[in-house]
């Protein structure tokens, strides 16, 4: 079951205005829960827009976790490497799912692989000289 939020969050995504405290409170060295709440807006929302704009980068060293009925393994800095190589040599993503899937031996959507794709680009730009 989904862990309930202390506080309601406010319809619609970021304005202009979440975004800019976003960067500022991301700057101070706040989380994205943290950030959440004082916006009102849901943590991953919050989370996803620091991913795209190279404020967070995707971590490893988590647990498998369960969603549903199903389980959930995080990403391997072997698997990053792997989509991530397939995407640069131009594969479809429906592709570099299937083949990371059949490599890793547990299931990626094309959905997931593109979130990761999108995670893995801020990063690099991240830590760009």
């Amino acid at each position: 079951m989904p862990k309930r939020l202390r506080y309601e969050v406010e319809p619609g995504g970021l304005s202009v205005q979440d975004r800019e405290r976003i960067f500022e409170l991301a700057e101070r060295g706040w989380t994205a829960g943290r950030i959440g709440s004082t916006l009102r807006k849901h943590p991953s929302t919050v989370r996803w827009f620091m991913y795209r704009s190279g404020l967070a980068t995707p971590n490893y060293g988590r647990l498998p976790s369960v969603r549903g009925t199903r389980i959930v393994k995080p990403f391997t800095p072997e698997e990053d490497a792997f989509i991530s190589g397939l995407r640069t040599t131009g594969y479809a993503v429906r592709n570099i799912a299937w083949a990371a899937t059949k490599k890793f031996g547990h299931p990626r959507s094309p959905h997931t692989v593109a979130c990761r794709l999108v995670m893995i680009a801020a990063l690099q730009e991240a830590t760009a000289p």
